[in-house]
């Protein structure tokens, strides 16, 4: 452990005197404040979401700031006050055993900086870490043995916390960041200007009125759009800029031009190496990450160095030699509403910054590196200059879709245009680049580590032949007609062996040569990624949650097909269907359905995403055994791939989630195959059936599969379409698009370093003032209170509730409560007053990725106009948790102490066993309400988290419901949660 009264890397503790983060609330030393506290709001999720956690241990030193009052139901409880809580009982990391208090800070946390900062678990002068005993949940981190870096543990708050050695980094404040615009308030309105897409009219009519209006004429310099549009370009050498390069290829015995817009790639990555903001983010080392799960050391994977690939990679370059890891996407678009126009971007990201930076919006994001050509069939004399830009876009693949030599022709331009990205980094995937970086020269490797692209995409990256090929699968010979096999494995697709293949094809006539690909599914087009010997393109390419799933295998097969069984069921079907779908609840963050059935597609894959999790709720009752088989065992592949889709969407993944993953595959497969014959003419063997089996095998080697979705990528997708629509004249848009994205890219960085400006200004003033930060919450970081109503009388809340059984005796229930749980006569008298509220915020552990998670849950009678009373996960004891739902929240005086209740009805009645076989079958959990007469009082600090309850509608019974899976924490908490049983609640 760390030395007493010392923070991590042996720096000063903070003190309560220090000035805290305006962001996350953590008491600071005045020097390093200014960089903590940029790196908080750069990570505005993180600090949001995982950072709490980091406070437990200063709770547990400062026993008597906590309001003892944790019992659900009183003395008789098996909460235990946290002043008495362990440090290994803490050391769990578990939330649900540790009620916060409102003198919590929110300190800033990051699991992936440089080096996890933590000490061994041994005091000075100690024996060796390894003859310890480790503690439940205690993190081993192995690096690579071509670091030098011996492993290191840490207690598992100290993994989370991951403190950063601030004082170890000076980064000079840069005065006037705004440069070479004039002021502040210039650059702060063209920022302006670009986020709203004004074109050229609106920009100069914004300025006039500015004019017009302004009271301090010398604080405002601009004059118009040429201006403005000018300063730009002085400020475009803040970043790399785009170059535009011409390639020719040969079609049809006449060379082609076509133009290729490239920001050089090797460029781009030396401004992230040399960013001293970025340079504590990068991970250079492999590193194997192990939690103690009470037996053994048990290995989990997140970020891509954490997996396997990036150990391999690293271990077959010369000694002393690191890889630089490039993750790569292209994809064609649409920018018009009609298709008419499309553009081409491939986008690049840095693999060796953290997820938190890599799908941010500050430095270190992904950034469009290139803009490809779109080819279009050349009419008759190849005169395309003669077609008007309409007619241009409507030629495209016209007459020559499909036909080889033009498919073929197309994947040449493509290639040779990824050539022109690449081609900065050719020399040194070879030989290797030495760069100081941080103050440590580096010699470095550029690999293309991920290639993120949906299957049409990939098999351009690959060059193989597709759907209909002998071999449709880019990173395994899979045979076409095995596609549905799960269960089978089959060699591997290597870049050395493709070559070789294709090389081999030298000196054959043509025949043989289409014989020979053929025969491995491959295209006669030379592949640019190997020219890099180092980068391995077949293993690059990675399973595409988005496309393969939700845009693919859900919403074009299964979902296809549970519209079939609804037609063959009948007309009045789908209406059911429609109004089960509609009243199903509502939940933060997941789409609600109010018709389902006769909706067209959706562009956005959530939308197929969230409707995958909810189908089988409205579903189960109309979908039997007996009413249609066919459509029951549907069911069971779609509550099979819900399980799978589940296991993809986890942040984090350990040896046993990826085996247990794999196990579903068979599962998905069995299921599938029995289902087969209930509609033989839907042929199953597609690529998309089969490229999960792939899936567990990415996550094993890349990491996690958020690392190489897509979906992150496709946002990039509407920032091209909205300059194409107001920024350009529909003329020859690349240039006019990719100005602005480069435009976009340098108003990053000079906001960023404004930023950081701020932060230093405003750590001066704290030092000269020591002002202190406070936080305003009604209740504690565990739980706060918010939508706050009018004081009430017990008399007219009863009167007011007075139809509803679960009011009944209020006052009289509410003080029985608090005489069992003080000991002493608490009576409350009829005009004595409470303060309702409406909403709850409740943070708790994500049982995912470990980091603090945030459910808003809600007691309100007309939310949007409807009642909603949502439903809880209420700890009892340590083996015992129930379901209950919402009624009301309050709080209230008790002899001169606020306390903070909510009036519940437990769902703890055995339900009934006429489903169980359904149960088992579609994996439904299922609890059952008390009578409203049964209600009951609870302290909100026993709350774990959120609950999404469907009514049952295959149930006689009307208070029987099923437990949704709508994220992964849920999802993984019910596969171990112990529910209870008729619990006694003691009123």
């Amino acid at each position: 452990m760390p030395p007493k009264g010392k923070g991590p890397k042996g720096t000063l503790k903070p003190s309560v005197l220090d000035p805290l983060c305006t962001f996350c609330g953590l008491p600071f030393k005045s020097k390093g404040i200014t960089q903590h506290q940029k790196s908080c709001k750069s990570r505005p999720e993180a600090v949001a979401s995982d950072a709490r956690s980091r406070a437990f241990e200063e709770q547990v030193q400062q026993e008597g700031l906590l309001d003892p009052f944790i019992p659900v139901i009183g003395p008789s409880s098996a909460y235990t006050p946290l002043g008495r809580y362990t440090h290994t009982q803490l050391q769990a990391g578990n939330v649900e055993n540790t009620i916060f208090n409102e003198n919590e800070t929110i300190n800033n946390t990051d699991n992936n900086n440089t080096e996890p900062h933590g000490e061994v678990h041994t005091d000075e002068g100690s024996s060796s870490p390894f003859e310890q005993a480790p503690q439940l949940n205690d993190i081993k981190v192995e690096y690579h043995p071509r670091s030098g870096r011996q492993p290191q543990f840490f207690s598992f708050d100290e993994y989370k916390s991951n403190f950063q050695d601030l004082d170890s980094v000076d980064i000079p404040v840069d005065p006037e960041p705004w440069k070479p615009f004039c002021s502040r308030l210039d650059f702060e309105l063209a920022e302006l200007i670009l986020d709203t897409h004004m074109n050229k009219n609106q920009t100069n009519e914004l300025i006039s009125l500015i004019h017009r209006c302004i009271l301090d004429p010398k604080s405002f310099t601009l004059k118009n759009e040429p201006d403005l549009s000018k300063i730009w370009e002085n400020a475009a050498n803040r970043a790399t800029k785009f170059e535009k390069t011409t390639i020719t290829v040969e079609y049809n015995d006449e060379d082609k031009p076509f133009d290729v817009w490239t920001r050089p790639l090797w460029s781009w990555a030396e401004e992230l190496l040399l960013d001293p903001h970025l340079a504590r983010e990068f991970h250079w080392d492999a590193e194997h990450h192990y939690r103690f799960n009470g037996e053994t050391y048990e290995r989990f994977i997140d970020e891509p160095w954490t997996a396997d690939a990036w150990w391999e990679i690293q271990a077959s370059l010369p000694p002393g030699a690191v890889p630089f890891f490039f993750m790569v996407y292209a994809d064609k678009n649409r920018l018009s509403s009609f298709g008419t126009a499309k553009g081409y971007p491939a986008i690049a990201v840095c693999a060796h910054l953290p997820t938190s930076i890599r799908n941010g919006e500050k430095r270190g994001k992904r950034v469009c590196v290139g803009w490809f050509p779109v080819v279009r069939r050349f009419l008759i004399n190849y005169n395309c200059m003669q077609l008007t830009h309409r007619a241009m876009q409507l030629q495209e693949d016209s007459g020559e879709t499909g036909k080889k030599k033009y498919v073929n022709f197309k994947r040449v331009v493509w290639h040779k245009a990824f050539y022109e990205i690449l081609k900065s980094v050719e020399q040194y995937a070879e030989t290797g680049y030495h760069l100081t970086t941080a103050d440590i020269e580096r010699w470095m490797f550029p690999i293309v580590l991920i290639a993120s692209a949906d299957y049409e995409e990939q098999c351009v990256i690959a060059l193989i032949r597709g759907v209909n090929s002998k071999f449709p699968c880019p990173v395994c010979l899979i045979p076409g007609d095995q596609l549905a096999n799960l269960s089978s494995d089959f060699p591997l697709c290597f870049s050395s062996d493709m070559e070789k293949i294709y090389k081999s094809t030298i000196g054959l006539n043509a025949s043989e040569t289409e014989e020979t690909l053929k025969n491995v599914g491959l295209r006669d087009v030379e592949n640019v990624f190997w020219k890099f010997p180092r980068t391995d393109i077949h293993r690059a390419i990675s399973w595409d949650r988005l496309h393969a799933y939700h845009g693919g295998l859900f919403s074009d097969h299964i979902w296809e097909e549970v519209k079939s069984v609804a037609e063959e069921l009948g007309k009045g079907v789908s209406k059911l269907i429609d109004t089960q779908v509609d009243a199903l609840p509502t939940w933060s963050g997941l789409n609600h359905f109010t018709s389902i059935i006769k909706t067209g597609e959706f562009a956005d894959g959530s939308k197929y995403e969230d409707m995958s999790k909810v189908l089988i709720f409205a579903l189960h009752n109309i979908f039997t055994k007996e009413a249609s088989p066919r459509g029951y065992q549907l069911l069971k592949l779609l509550r099979s791939y819900v399980e799978l889709d589940m296991y993809a969407s986890l942040k984090v993944h350990t040896e046993t989630t990826i085996q247990k993953g794999r196990e579903e595959l068979l599962v998905f497969e069995k299921a599938l195959h029995e289902y087969m014959p209930f509609n033989p003419a839907k042929s199953w063997s597609f690529p998309k059936a089969h490229t999960h089996k792939h899936m567990f095998d990415d996550i094993q080697r890349k990491g996690v599969t958020r690392n190489y979705n897509t979906k992150p990528n496709e946002k990039c997708h509407g920032a091209f379409k909205n300059s194409y629509k107001f920024r350009t004249n529909f003329k020859n848009v690349a240039p006019q698009i990719l100005k602005f994205d480069h435009a976009d890219l340098v108003a990053t960085v000079i906001r960023d370093d404004i930023d950081y400006l701020d932060l230093s200004q405003a750590e001066a003033s704290a030092e000269d003032s020591q002002i202190q930060v406070t936080r305003n919450i009604i209740g504690t970081a565990h739980v706060s209170l918010g939508s706050q109503c009018a004081p009430v009388a017990f008399s007219d809340l009863e009167d007011e509730h007075s139809s509803d059984s679960a009011f009944k005796d209020f006052r009289k229930k509410i003080g029985r409560f608090f005489t069992r749980y003080l000991g002493r006569s608490v009576r409350f008298g009829p005009s004595d007053q409470i303060n309702p509220f409406q909403l709850l915020r409740v943070n708790y552990e994500s049982k995912d990725d470990w980091c603090v998670a945030t459910d808003l849950l809600r007691a309100n009678p007309k939310f949007h106009g409807k009642p909603r009373y949502d439903c809880i996960i209420v700890k009892i004891d340590e083996e015992k948790y129930i379901f209950a739902r919402l009624l009301y929240i309050f709080g209230l005086q008790v002899l001169d102490k606020e306390y903070h209740m909510a009036l519940i009805l437990p769902m703890d009645l055995p339900p009934d066993l006429e489903n169980r076989g359904r149960d088992n079958d579609l994996c439904f959990n299922r609890v059952k309400a008390r009578h409203r007469s049964l209600s009951v009082f609870i302290s909100v600090e026993s709350i774990i988290r959120g609950g999404l309850l469907a009514t049952d509608y295959g149930s006689q019974y009307s208070d029987e419901y099923l437990v949704m899976d709508m994220d992964s924490d849920m999802w993984l908490r019910m596969k171990s949660l112990p529910l209870a049983r008729r619990v006694d609640l003691g009123h």
